[in-house]
């Protein structure tokens, strides 16, 4: 056991299975409530997008930040306050009297889920045996698969029988119960090195993203042009100093030289893809299956159940089957069922038939379950200039990056496919809605046959030598 503390493995992997369950049933309940969000508070898909773009882009933007706390010495710690932030934050966001304050409260609870996903993985690493880190992964896939499986069944019964309130109230008792487990479970933390923290490190990082994600998703808005290339060219700054700032510190935020090392960039990048096109997906199937399939939130939400339920049945022993036999054929497959799913969509949704749908659902399952465990295991092992704990932390960056630019992007492309840019959702004809969806679907497809070819040419062996 990689820890000194004795704990038992199964007893840790439901403390992080736990902590993976809470950030799935938010962002699958979420989601399911996007539509319904977008009709009360009057707004367009792409401005609605932000309920979900201001929580992963705090994920995306701080992860790394506080992964460097919690390897200095403060695992359990940084749990502990994830959790008590986030569900704080769920109650702000249960009161919110506007957009603009839902914004704000998704926006801190954002924080709280960064801090959760830095120090989950990490306690994976550090704790569990050495040859069971595709069995912790594929526990994180569980812990997350299982929220997204609650998560819209019962987010849409609430929406339809009580409002979208209590789609945050419900992460209140959650918190309390997985707060206990942890100081029950998790080890003390021992002496933490106070060592600096890259501060401008981490405040270009999130400079960049979140300069990155605002250009990306006002793309469509002839109107904020200037807004846009302003963004565009703050990003691209930011990142670049960024990379000057880390090149020369000995404690960087990110070893920014991970990334020369072929293998490490081919399971980041892979990874990455795949969060985007499931994200894309998840994003707009909600709308689609209201404003095509006539359906209400209740009834949306049990076909939402149909991908982690797929991902659930499966993902444990693939991910056992992966320690043993190697990552790449799974890796590969996860990317051609993403492939297969969004191909359905983008040729026949259109027909109004249940059997494209249905296909995509399982589809999408399918992916999470060939992934979770196999690619993301890629990373772990092919971190190179870096401590595996670390390396746990640059796989959730993966994921949360691809989530944050998969919304920003699929709401761009919905928007430019449907002409919508402004327009209420609900003032969407149904020709027009379908435009913006097949249009985005189509990019999905491409996208997943762009990770299958990255993921095949990426062969399983040791980690890079630094």
């Amino acid at each position: 056991m990689s820890g000194a503390s004795g704990v038992g493995s199964a007893r840790i992997l439901a403390v992080i299975a736990l902590v993976a369950l809470i950030d799935g049933i938010d962002g699958s309940i979420v989601n399911v409530a996007l539509p319904s969000l977008a009709d009360w508070f009057g707004t367009d898909a792409g401005t609605i997008a932000w309920v979900t773009v201001s929580y992963f882009l705090m994920m995306a933007g701080l992860l790394m930040l506080f992964a460097r706390i919690a390897k200095n010495g403060a695992i359990r710690k940084v749990m502990v306050g994830g959790v008590a932030v986030f569900t704080a934050a769920s109650l702000a966001c249960a009161l919110s009297p506007s957009l603009e304050a839902l914004l704000a409260a998704r926006t801190v609870q954002g924080v709280g889920a960064a801090m959760m996903g830095a120090a989950a993985p990490m306690a994976c690493v550090r704790y569990l045996p050495e040859g069971k880190i595709g069995l912790g992964m594929g526990v994180i896939t569980l812990g997350c698969s299982t929220g997204f499986a609650v998560g819209p069944a019962v987010g849409g019964l609430m929406v339809d029988a009580l409002s979208w309130h209590w789609i945050f109230f419900i992460n209140l008792p959650l918190g309390a119960a997985i707060t206990m487990m942890i100081l029950g479970i998790v080890p003390r933390d021992g002496r933490y090195d106070r060592r600096r923290l890259d501060a401008p490190g981490a405040a270009l990082l999130f400079a960049a993203t979140a300069a990155g994600t605002y250009a990306l998703e006002r793309l469509p808005y002839p109107s904020e042009g200037p807004l846009v290339a302003a963004a565009a060219v703050a990003c691209l700054a930011c990142l670049a100093a960024f990379v000057r700032v880390e090149l020369g510190r000995e404690e960087p935020l990110l070893n920014v030289r991970v990334f020369r090392h072929a293998r490490f960039d081919a399971a980041f990048l892979a990874f990455m893809i795949v969060n985007m096109v499931y994200i894309g997906m998840l994003y707009l199937m909600p709308f689609y299956l209201e404003m095509r399939m006539g359906m209400d939130p209740s009834v949306s939400g049990m076909f939402l159940f149909i991908p982690p339920a797929v991902t659930l049945a499966l993902c444990i022993p693939i991910s056992k089957r992966s320690d043993r036999t190697g990552r790449r054929r799974y890796s590969v497959l996860s990317c051609l069922f993403l492939l297969a799913g969004a191909a359905a969509m983008a040729l026949w949704a259109g027909d109004g038939s249940m059997w494209p749908l249905l296909a995509a659902l399982a589809c999408m399952g399918l992916t999470w379950a060939f992934a979770g465990g196999p690619m993301a295991s890629r990373i772990v092992e092919s971190t190179a200039d870096e401590s595996r704990e670390i390396g746990s932390s640059l796989m959730n960056e993966s994921v949360y990056l691809g989530i944050t630019a998969g919304t920003a992007l699929f709401a761009m492309l919905f928007t430019l496919g449907s002409g919508s840019g402004g327009a209420e959702i609900g003032g969407l004809s149904r020709d027009a809605f379908m435009d913006g969806f097949v249009f985005s679907m189509a990019f999905c497809a491409i996208l997943a046959a762009l990770a299958a070819l990255i993921s095949h040419a990426m062969r399983d062996g040791p980690p890079a030598s630094g």
